[in-house]
């Protein structure tokens, strides 16, 4: 037979408004000893109280949403991991929504996420300009929401968790320049993500600052994924070929894309083609090669952001707004010297 709050309260010899505080962790008017004694009753008769009647008795649901655009990258992967740990040590649920970095699915997740579904919601898109004024009418709600990694335009006032990208994208170019290559071609992100921009703004730093110039026909766009890298690599080895020594894709999903195309080409790395890539996803490490590249701490980056989440759930003053991590260059060998 299933057991009760109203059992609990009879084995411990207390009200059922008594459990339902040491439930909900609100015991400052209760004994210490009482206190110990229904979690011990709780933890040896396995209770776990009814979800659906606790959020309508506190008003909240413990579940707060996390929305990216691909679940499939091993960097939002792990993000969803940080996150869920944090939530899951507070006893909060996380409904993970994967957009495909669509606008309409973004939408639909934001609509079915409001309210009282949950209880806040930790975002980030690749649709900012499109998605601004209608996720800026549903923060004007006082809902909890934490930004991760993307900038949306009018969205100041938004707490987010963001990264050095410019810097990160600087540090890398100036290391694969610091190896001799004066030729170093772009696979860039998609252009309407503040990242994206960012980091192709890091690479022209750099070439600028060695007195390189900039070549926008060794620039291509892409859609960070494998197949984007994999097609914008092809294009550059059939438009460019012995214009550049080196290639730096924007995420390592691309680099590793670019990195197929070049082995179709008969192109070794780094020995003929030396490749870099950004976020240091935690691909297996069997796989070869192990590609150079600008460390995103995407466990910890969710971490802060569910930590972010529950201050302002709980209506606490953030002390700061935005948290921004410094970005250092991971050297795996697959930038070498220019024949």
């Amino acid at each position: 037979m299933k057991v009760t709050i109203k059992d609990i309260a009879r084995m411990c010899g207390v009200s059922v408004t008594t459990v339902s505080r040491v439930l909900n962790n609100k015991t400052e008017s209760i004994g210490k000893d009482t206190v110990v004694r229904i979690r011990k009753k709780i933890e040896e008769l396995g209770y776990r109280p009814n979800s659906v009647a606790r959020s309508m008795i506190t008003g909240r649901s413990h579940t707060v949403g996390l929305v990216v655009p691909d679940v499939r990258n091993p960097f939002f992967s792990e993000l969803a991991r940080g996150v869920e740990d944090f939530m899951n040590k507070r006893e909060y649920g996380v409904f993970l929504c994967n957009t495909d970095s669509s606008l309409d699915k973004e939408r639909q997740y934001i609509d079915l996420l409001k309210g009282k579904f949950t209880d806040g919601i930790i975002f980030t898109t690749q649709n900012k300009n499109e998605l601004g004024q209608y996720f800026g009418n549903f923060i004007m709600h006082d809902f909890p929401v934490v930004l991760i990694e993307r900038y949306i335009d009018g969205m100041d006032a938004v707490p987010g968790i963001y990264v050095d990208n410019r810097g990160g994208a600087e540090k890398l170019c100036d290391f694969i320049i610091g190896k001799g290559h004066r030729g170093i071609a772009c696979i860039a992100g998609p252009f309407l993500t503040t990242n994206a921009r960012l980091r192709l703004e890091g690479y022209k730093d750099s070439l600028r600052k060695h007195g390189i110039a900039v070549e926008d026909r060794l620039i291509i766009e892409s859609n960070y994924r494998y197949s984007g890298g994999y097609r914008a690599m092809k294009e550059l080895l059939e438009q460019q070929k012995g214009r550049f020594t080196a290639v730096f894709a924007c995420n390592d999903l691309m680099a590793y894309g670019a990195y197929k195309a070049l082995e179709e080409e008969g192109l070794s790395v780094p020995q003929e083609m030396s490749l870099a890539g950004f976020d240091n996803i935690k691909f297996p490490e069997v796989l070869r090669p192990r590609i150079t590249s600008v460390d995103l701490p995407a466990y910890e980056m969710g971490g802060k952001a569910a930590e972010m989440l529950c201050a302002i759930m709980k209506k606490q003053k953030l002390s700061e707004l935005r948290y921004e991590y410094d970005l250092e260059v991971i050297d795996k060998g697959s930038v070498a010297e220019p024949l």
